[in-house]
């Protein structure tokens, strides 16, 4: 027994080892493909939907400092101009390259920190092709390379997740002090580029701390990870009032959710977008008039429930919408794998055009997004049941995934807004194949079974 119990360990370790060497091939091959793309890009990357608003913060910083006053860096959160910045300073002709490095290096490691995390589950066997679909699915890899915070986010939530899952197997009860703080510091920089993780982060932490046995330990790690976290944004807050006397993050929300709602509204991009009435926003600095626009918004969802609702599934269509064709829906026009894909550089005549854009086009968008969401629940659904640290996987991968579609919900159906989540998104789909895979085949084996016994 006690050799059969060695060999046993002993197959698993070189089925790791194995594991170890693809999850390492796998995003150092992807970065070096990105590599190639940088090199083969007219100044090393590509503006991202709002590339032009974050240089133009740069540009500010760039020509009064920190505490400049240009109104894209209280607009927009200040986060991810401030590091672009350095960038821009050590060379503004070259800037780029170095943007695609950074940020193609972050996300290659993010990928296989991870998924390496993966091989302690009892999952290990799916970390390979997990690592494969994150590191290689075109548009969230080559975002990289793009002047945007959404590879970045997508990879510090994926770090953040990482550490959580290493401490949770180090340490069964407790937590470990280090891996707290660097899952915080890893969050904490995803709210500096994008203030909505805040949400996330608090959430995660709660859905962390329920593990933790002790009210001693769980008091330490909500101080840590609190504290590491709000550094962030404490940071953004502090600036505009040192500049502009504006005690917030960004004033953009109220506009944001303004374009969502409304008797005109579609709840994206593509129709009318005037907001509701709202007097309370007719007067004061940015921050009141932003802040004012946020109540009112959130008022006519209350005393609107049915066009709430109505606009919700609309917006949770254009949140889930594929990168192109007739369902299609977001400010992801600048996507670069749009400058390959198959499918639009295909359309060369009219014919082509009415093929994807009529029947056969809608019926595949609606089955790209049917699928999504098939395979994502699949795949919570089964991690859900393994119990374990199985169980605390599914919630914390699922925690950003979902509440980013709930904020997409509350304010613009865009499926750009998916990217930061769409690492861990893509993960759950890959757990959620497998599962339906194996819920098919059992299936399908089960009445063979039944039907074999009878006959005994």
């Amino acid at each position: 027994m006690a050799q059969q119990s060695k060999g046993r360990r002993a197959v698993v370790a070189k089925k790791n080892n194995n594991h170890r060497t693809w999850l390492i091939a796998l995003p150092v091959l992807a970065f070096l493909i990105k590599m190639i793309v940088m090199a083969n890009t007219v100044k090393g990357g590509w503006l991202g939907a709002d590339g032009e608003n974050y240089l133009s913060a740069v540009d500010g910083l760039m020509k009064d400092g920190f505490l400049s006053k240009v109104r894209n860096l209280h607009y927009w959160p200040a986060g991810y101009s401030l590091f672009v910045w350095p960038l821009v300073k050590i060379s503004v002709s070259n800037f780029l390259y170095l943007l695609s490095i950074i940020q193609g290096a972050l996300f290659g490691y993010a990928t296989y920190f991870f998924t390496k995390q993966l091989l302690s589950l009892r999952i290990a066997f799916l970390a390979t092709a997990s690592s494969l679909i994150i590191s290689f699915n075109p548009t969230l890899s080559l975002s990289s390379n793009v002047v945007g915070y959404e590879t970045p986010v997508a990879a510090l939530l994926l770090i953040s997740i990482g550490f959580m899952i290493k401490d949770r197997v180090a340490n069964p009860d407790g937590f470990s002090k280090k891996y707290a703080a660097l899952s915080a510091l890893a969050l904490g920089i995803s709210c500096f580029f994008q203030p909505r993780n805040i949400l996330f982060s608090v959430i995660l932490f709660v859905v962390y701390v329920l593990t933790i046995v002790g009210k001693k330990a769980k008091v330490q790690f909500a101080v840590i990870s609190l504290v590491v976290l709000m550094f962030f944004p404490a940071v953004m807050v502090g600036r505009n009032i040192a500049a502009n006397n504006l005690a917030t993050i960004s004033t953009n929300l109220g506009t944001t959710m303004f374009i969502g709602i409304g008797d005109g509204a579609t709840g994206g991009y593509n129709g009318k977008y005037n907001g509701v009435p709202c007097p309370a926003a007719d007067k004061g600095d940015e921050a009141q008039v932003d802040s004012a626009k946020v109540k009112c918004a959130i008022s006519w969802y209350i005393h609107n429930p049915g066009k709430t609702i109505v606009l919700a599934v609309k917006k949770s269509v254009f949140y889930w919408s594929p990168w192109y064709g007739p369902e299609a829906n977001g400010t992801m026009a600048r996507n670069p794998w749009l400058k390959i894909d198959p499918v639009k550089t295909g359309i060369k005549t009219q014919q082509n055009y009415d093929f994807i854009y009529g029947g056969f086009g809608k019926t595949i968008s609606w089955l790209w997004i049917i699928g999504q969401l098939v395979l994502l629940f699949s795949g919570l659904i089964w991690l859900w049941k393994m119990g374990g640290n199985e169980k605390l996987l599914a919630k914390l991968a699922g925690t950003p995934v979902l509440l980013g579609w709930l904020v997409s919900m509350g304010t613009i159906g865009d499926h750009r807004f998916r990217l930061p989540q769409m690492g861990l998104s893509l993960f759950l789909q890959v757990v959620g194949l497998f599962g339906l895979r194996k819920r098919l085949s059992l299936a399908t084996i089960a009445p063979a079974l039944a039907a074999s016994s009878k006959s005994r």
